[in-house]
């Protein structure tokens, strides 16, 4: 099972990786969509200045994924983008498109990865929690 969890990091960081850095150093022509409302997005990213955000938030996660440096954590933050990328290459490009192959392999990829490390997830779902000093025990003073 580890070599599996393995292949989908590096595949997941495959892809992330030259997608966050296409923004800041041109590898290829960036898509920006087929149809009107998927060019609408990309466009409203693009003036909004949201598009840098988007596309660093893909490389530090790509790298921490290549990496594992704080993985579960990445994960999560970039679960949001994979979210985006799956419903611009699903819903906005076309269900039946070859976009929407990469959208499904974008969102899966994130999904499994954090199906994996589940057991770093598990103690914030539990009924009842008690507060704890993040830094370890600090004496109450009197």
């Amino acid at each position: 099972m580890r070599y599996a969890i393995w292949f989908v990091r590096l595949i997941y960081a495959a892809w992330m990786i030259p997608a966050g850095l296409n923004h800041f150093i041109r590898l290829y022509p960036q898509p920006t969509g087929s149809q009107p409302l998927s060019i609408g997005v990309f466009t409203a990213l693009l003036d909004s200045g949201l598009f840098t955000f988007v596309k660093a938030t893909e490389l530090i996660a790509g790298i921490a994924v290549l990496l594992g440096f704080r993985l579960p954590l990445l994960l999560v933050m970039v679960l949001p983008v994979s979210f985006t990328v799956w419903y611009w290459d699903t819903e906005l490009q076309g269900w039946w498109t070859g976009s929407a192959v990469y959208g499904w392999s974008v969102l899966s990829c994130n999904v499994l990865l954090c199906l994996a490390y589940w057991d770093s997830y598990r103690p914030m779902f539990v009924r009842h929690a008690t507060p704890q000093w993040p830094f370890g025990k600090k004496e109450a003073q009197s």
